[in-house]
């Protein structure tokens, strides 16, 4: 045992052997950082990480983008009010925030920050979340967000098929029982919409109308509401639309607070002056979500937009369109 003691190497020995190699691993990376173009370098890097993932590796990422063929990603959406009700103890960091200016001491809502991981049990199974957000280089260009899904291979089928679907149900559960509803106007320097909470004491309880006409409102939207399947069996459309017209002060606006209160939806107030051409009507369309309210003001101003309708009218399934107008005759009849 003492003769084999001596043959091992003394620690100085050992240290030394080390800060040589050490040395020498940082001379020939340096020289290939100045040999090999950046570009060369992220595409080696990003075979070399596949290549390792792909054979050594037991997980599995789904990606969820928020764009998804031209459209607002619904299952973005989903997953976007889900989380938040997954935070536990191992979520390191949470962002806070709120737009009720109303209300200013209420508890702020909660957001996922960027790389943020939150842990997600279902069925027994482990996953993992994290939001990623690509900075965009223009101001008026929204960010990239994508959410990342890490579970084991073995069970990306049983995700697939179950656990989204069941993130669907409650997202939609969760949005059924909001206390509160947004507004949003059109920013057409920036290109997106922008939210307020929407805090409207209108409701068909208190509005003055003739009581017929106020039951014959509610009556239709009840049936709107309930007929979602029959709409797809038909091939047709989940939306409504109802034209407002009259001088200002008949109560247009109050009208569609009701309906949003009475629904729960949230509210888009789109301003056809903010729109530059059919191209970013559709944009703006496409980027509003199911169950809401697109509320159309002063429709009778732009004609030119106004004509082309009859082609943007499939681009998005929406569950309200009102149009609010002080002058019905000067609107196109097709």
């Amino acid at each position: 045992m003492a003769s084999l003691l001596k043959e091992l190497p003394s620690m100085s020995t050992i240290l030394a052997a080390y800060a040589s190699l050490s040395a020498m691993a940082m001379l020939i990376r340096t020289i290939l950082n100045e040999m090999i173009p950046k570009p060369m370098q992220r595409f080696i890097n990003t075979k070399f990480s596949n290549l390792v993932s792909k054979y050594l590796s037991s997980n599995f990422t789904f990606i969820i983008e928020e764009r998804w063929q031209a459209v607002y990603n619904e299952t973005f959406r989903a997953v976007e009010v889900y989380l938040p009700t997954r935070i536990g103890p191992s979520t390191d960091k949470l962002l806070l925030g709120s737009n009720d200016i109303n209300n200013p001491t209420s508890p702020p809502k909660r957001k996922i920050p960027s790389d943020c991981k939150i842990i997600d049990e279902f069925e027994g199974i482990t996953l993992e979340w994290t939001l990623h957000v690509k900075e965009s280089e223009k101001y008026y260009i929204p960010d990239k967000k994508t959410y990342h899904l890490t579970c084991k291979k073995r069970v990306r089928e049983l995700v697939e098929q179950k656990y989204f679907p069941h993130i669907a149900k409650t997202a939609q559960t969760i949005l059924s029982k909001r206390e509160k509803l947004n507004i949003y106007t059109y920013n057409q320097d920036r290109s997106r919409w922008e939210s307020a909470v929407f805090k409207h004491p209108a409701r068909f309880e208190t509005l003055a109308m003739e009581p017929e006409l106020k039951q014959f409102i509610m009556d239709d939207l009840d049936s709107f509401v309930g007929r979602k399947d029959f709409f797809e069996n038909v091939g047709r459309a989940w939306k409504r639309g109802y034209l407002l017209f009259g001088p200002p002060g008949t109560g247009k606006s109050s009208l569609v607070a009701a309906i949003a209160n009475y629904l729960n939806y949230n509210v888009y107030d789109l301003q056809f002056q903010s729109v530059r051409n059919d191209a970013d009507l559709r944009r703006i369309l496409t980027s509003t979500t199911n169950r809401s309210i697109l509320l159309i003001e002063d429709i009778d101003c732009s004609t030119k937009i106004s004509k082309d309708r009859g082609k943007l009218k499939n681009d998005r399934e929406k569950e309200g369109e009102v149009g609010r107008t002080d002058h019905p005759s000067a609107i196109d009849p097709g």
